[in-house]
């Protein structure tokens, strides 16, 4: 076992993209390396660390879901990473903050948003992200303008060539319309021709099918799925859709309380996690065997406002009914298995040797 101190990263190198098996080829040099991140966030009524020493690496090609609650710290993350946090309100600090070998931090703070080469992101409410005054044509000839596209008839053949490969035939009305004249699904697959059609080396995709029922959600992520491979984009994903990440990613982070309590491959989630909280939202996903269920089982809500322990400790230990006494201070990272880190003390202990204390609320028969 490797205890890691801080920065919460050992010092093996980030895992390659994986083929989905949960056992990845080997190492690769990280396209995106996060080591120590923080988000502070201040106000009249103080201060809120919405990200608190997050450390992870993204190898390229490859799939990684960040998986949690709202409020877990999930899209501010991704916000710090694309450079969208901006805001004299909004303190960002990183040990490291490397993307494609060049330092994302440190440089003179802007004061508004400027794009990274080779990065872009997917927002969650298409209809709230896209311009209403723009058309569709013209928020795409922006972005292609942009990259280096100066001929009208080449950008607008790119266009109409990016709005099919996302699914979208009727390409003619569509360049002529504004997102508000469009479904939600179609504003969907607009936003990831707009995200893809630079050909970024990394796609962040937050909550990208919150706004979906569940079959255009399923269609949109094979979508996703099938453009980045084809392109070898690396995707990082945000979602509460635990299921998600076991389904179309190579690794999945769980985060809590602005931290992340668990990194594990996609493969392993349901057989090898340890933290109670993603064996919690693990247990909570409704399935045909809790059919019979009058009430679906649900992690414990937490003691008191927000998510982190206000005496300090364990970020989980409000909720968690395996909360001993060391759990009053800060766990260490162990990593039981080679790319396999969990945040907690009892990481090691079967459920069996705690006494048999539930993890969530049960549920009640029908």
């Amino acid at each position: 076992m490797t205890t890691v101190t801080a920065g919460n990263k050992v010092s093996t190198p980030a895992p390659a993209a994986s083929t989905g098996s949960g056992d990845g080829p080997g190492p690769a040099t990280p396209l995106l390396s996060v080591t120590d991140l923080r988000v502070r966030f201040s106000s009249r009524r103080g201060q809120v660390d919405a990200v608190d020493g997050v450390s992870f690496d993204l190898a390229p090609g490859e799939r990684v879901a960040l998986i949690g609650e709202s409020g877990s710290g999930k899209s501010a993350t991704c916000l710090a990473i694309a450079g969208f946090l901006t805001q004299p309100t909004v303190t960002v600090s990183a040990a490291r903050l490397d993307f494609a070998g060049d330092a994302l931090l440190g440089r003179r703070r802007p004061r508004v948003p400027v794009p990274t080469p080779g990065l872009t992101m997917v927002f969650q409410d298409a209809m709230t992200s896209l311009d209403p005054v723009w058309t569709v044509g013209s928020q795409l000839a922006a972005v292609l303008t942009a990259g280096g596209r100066r001929d009208r008839a080449e950008v607008r053949a790119l266009a109409t060539e990016w709005l099919v490969r996302v699914g979208l035939h009727d390409t003619r009305r569509v360049l002529g319309s504004r997102p508000y004249e469009l479904s939600g699904g179609m504003r969907q697959r607009v936003m990831l021709a707009l995200a893809l059609c630079g050909r970024p080396r990394l796609l962040i995709a937050d909550e990208p099918t919150s706004a979906l029922d569940a079959s255009l959600a399923r269609d949109a992520m094979e979508l996703l799925l099938e453009l980045t491979q084809e392109l070898g984009t690396a995707l990082l994903i945000v979602s509460h859709d635990i299921k998600l990440s076991q389904e179309y990613c190579d690794r999945s982070l769980v985060m809590y309380g602005g931290r992340i309590v668990e990194e594990i491959s996609a493969g392993g989630l349901a057989e090898r996690a340890r933290h109670p909280y993603t064996t919690g939202l693990l247990r909570s996903v409704p399935t045909l065997a809790g059919a019979r269920l009058e009430e679906l089982p649900t992690i414990a809500a937490p003691a008191g406002a927000g998510q982190a322990d206000p005496e300090g400790g364990c970020s989980f230990r409000p909720r968690c009914a395996r909360a001993g006494e060391r759990c009053a201070t800060p766990p260490p990272v162990t990593e039981p298995v080679p790319g396999h880190r969990v945040r907690c003390w009892y990481a090691d202990v079967p459920e069996t040797e705690l006494g048999g204390l539930p993890v969530l609320s049960a549920g009640r028969p029908a």
